[in-house]
Formats: structure tokens, C-alpha cells, sequence
């Protein structure tokens, strides 16, 4: 009775003993799937940050570490990443408020002063004379006058209206979540947006040149009958909130990701830089894009008086074609290519910032 008491004793412990070490390899692998799963999503997160462009990097390094937010959510993208253990020097990654407004502000500004300065040193130094439109040219305090003016009117109307008007763009879907967007809805998007923002700043140009407008608003755009790239966001800021509205309601319409807001952005600046440049040269968009104006069109309605000056769209041609407000444009057009020389129809030179006084 003893001897069987001791068998079952023995077998119920090694019975035990084999569950137990089952249960340990069980949690051994418990712990290695975790582990797996750790690595796999820290790897992801890593794969799928975001860094901004070479060029946007010095303008961020302006905000202090401080401000920037220290935990990493998994919807924000991260911005910047440092090498070093500890993570220090300008890392952290950003909210979407803060991409929305303040990245989004600092890209357009380098966007804008970098394809801008360009045409003002061309100007400045009368390099690739044989390309500019037109023989006149600014002065130097003429034009470190417009730039002090614009970065005060970019601070202090571009900037606020973009921190107030995050809150519609987000009502209207924006997001900054990755993925990105097929790239098919990106570009279908920025080709809406250029048609729409094309054919509201037609009407919204046009009423500017009426009499009262064009005296209390939008003079101040034409002070500079000799454009350079720079000019082209030169304006009273009533007329900045007027035409800015026309740039902005498409992306409110659609709520589209952030980055093709920026892309968006970007070539909308690229554009109207071009087209206010003042050079026509031989690798000018309009020599290879059709319906595209370019900064030949545009030049001839800097360069006339304001009641003849038409060519009012800003990117494309035809809508001034279809209601005829590029008339005397083409005439003038077509006696430079008979005369073989290039054709003003400009009064005095003071006479542009007066006119319509």
C-alpha cells in the first residue's frame, strides 16, 4: 500500500513538474512575440516618418527644441530625427496645428524668397539683359523696399490668416496621416485647384481695375510697372485677403492631405514668381505649355495704363480670350512681330503708380 502510494506521488510530481516547465516556455515565448511585435512597430515608425525637404531645414532650426512637443504620437509626422543616443539638437516632431500653420508658413516663405531673389539680382546686376521684357529696371532702394514690405505683410497678414483658417481646413478633411494619396487624386486635386483659383482671380482681378478699387487697393500691386519676382506678392493687404481667397477655396473645398496642400502651394508660387519675373527666356513655361500665360502675358498688364491693361487671369490664357480682355495684348502682339521690335502702349513712367488717381 505504501510502495503504490509512492508511484502515484511520484508520477503526479513529474506530472507537475512537466506543466510547469510548459507553462515557463509558454511565457518565453510569449515575451519573444512581444518583443517581435515591438520591433516591428518601432521599425514602421521609423520607415514611415517624414523628413522635410534639404532646403526647409534651416528656416525650422529658427524654433526652439523647447517648443516643440516631446512625446511622439503615431498620427504626427516626424520632422526630424537625430543620430545621437539622447536625441538631442532640434528633434521632437510637430502636431498638425503646428505643420497646418507655422511649417506651412516657414515653406512658403523659403519657396517664395528663393525663386523670387533671382529676377531682382538679374535686375539688379543687368544680367541676361537681352532676356528682359522690358529696359527699365528698378532701383536698388526701390527694391530693398518692396522686400522690407513684404516681410511685413507676410508676418502680419499671411501668417494669421493661416493659423485662422486651420479650423475650416480641417472641418473640410484635412489630414497628415500617412499614407500618402494615390498620386492620381494628388494631381487631379492641384489641376482643380488651378482651374478654380484661375477663374475666381480672373473676376476678382478684373474688379480691381474698376475705378475706386483699383485707386484705394490695387495700386499698390502696380507701384512696380517693371515687375520683378518678387513683386508678384507685393499688395495692399485688403487685395491679399481679396485674391488670397481665390488660392485657398479650392484645398477648402476638397480637404486634401497636407502634402498636396504644400505641393499645391509650391507651384502656385513657382507660377506667379515666373510670371511676374520680368525675363522671358528660352526655356519659359509658356514656350512649352499651352494655355499657359507666363511672365510675358503678364508683363504687358504691368506695363500699360490700368484701363487698357487686360490679361487679368492668373495662370492661364484662356479666359481673357473668351471675354476678350486680351485684345490689344495680341495687337501688340502681332505689330512686334511685324515691326521686328517690342511695343509699349505705357504713358510716362511716373504715371503707373498714379494711375486711376
Amino acid at each position: 500500500m505504501h510502495r503504490q502510494t509512492a508511484q502515484v506521488e511520484a508520477r503526479w510530481t513529474c506530472s507537475r513538474a512537466r506543466q510547469s516547465k510548459a507553462k515557463a516556455r509558454e511565457e518565453r515565448r510569449g515575451e519573444e512575440r512581444r518583443g517581435a511585435r515591438a520591433r516591428r512597430t518601432r521599425r514602421t515608425a521609423r520607415n514611415h516618418s517624414f523628413s522635410p525637404p534639404p532646403f526647409l531645414t534651416p528656416p525650422l532650426t529658427f524654433i526652439h527644441f523647447s517648443l516643440l512637443p516631446r512625446p511622439r504620437s503615431p498620427r504626427r509626422l516626424v520632422l526630424f530625427r537625430s543620430g545621437e543616443p539622447n536625441g538631442g539638437g532640434l528633434t521632437g516632431s510637430f502636431t498638425e496645428f503646428q505643420l497646418a500653420t507655422v511649417v506651412t508658413f516657414l515653406l512658403h516663405e523659403t519657396v517664395f524668397f528663393l525663386s523670387g531673389l533671382p529676377s531682382l539680382l538679374f535686375e539688379r546686376f543687368g544680367l541676361f539683359a537681352k532676356y528682359k521684357i522690358q529696359k527699365k529696371s528698378n532701383t536698388p532702394s526701390y527694391q530693398n523696399r518692396c522686400v522690407l514690405r513684404l516681410i511685413l505683410y507676410h508676418v502680419c497678414v499671411n501668417l494669421p490668416v493661416m493659423v485662422l483658417s486651420y479650423p475650416a481646413f480641417k472641418f473640410m478633411g484635412l489630414r497628415s496621416s500617412l499614407p500618402l494619396p494615390h498620386w492620381t487624386v494628388i494631381v487631379s486635386q492641384v489641376l482643380f485647384y488651378f482651374v478654380l483659383e484661375d477663374f475666381i482671380f480672373y473676376w476678382g482681378h478684373r474688379a480691381l481695375h474698376t475705378k475706386w478699387l483699383y485707386k484705394h487697393v490695387h495700386s499698390v500691386h502696380h507701384e512696380y510697372a517693371t515687375p520683378f519676382g518678387l513683386t508678384s506678392e507685393y499688395a495692399h493687404p485688403a487685395e491679399i485677403l481679396f485674391l488670397g481667397f481665390a488660392t485657398i477655396v479650392g484645398p477648402a473645398l476638397t480637404g486634401p492631405h497636407l502634402f498636396t496642400l504644400w505641393l499645391w502651394m509650391v507651384l502656385r508660387v513657382l507660377e506667379t514668381v515666373e510670371a511676374h519675373s520680368g525675363y522671358h527666356f528660352p526655356w519659359s513655361p509658356s514656350n512649352f505649355l499651352p494655355l499657359y500665360g507666363g511672365s510675358d502675358f503678364h508683363d504687358y498688364h504691368h506695363r500699360v495704363l490700368y484701363t487698357k491693361s487686360g490679361n487679368y487671369a492668373s495662370t492661364f490664357v484662356y479666359m481673357d480670350w473668351l471675354f476678350g480682355t486680351d485684345k490689344d495684348y495680341r495687337n501688340a502682339k502681332a505689330i512686334e512681330e511685324k515691326d521686328g521690335k517690342h511695343f509699349m502702349l505705357a504713358a510716362d513712367d511716373d504715371d503707373f503708380a498714379r494711375a486711376g488717381g
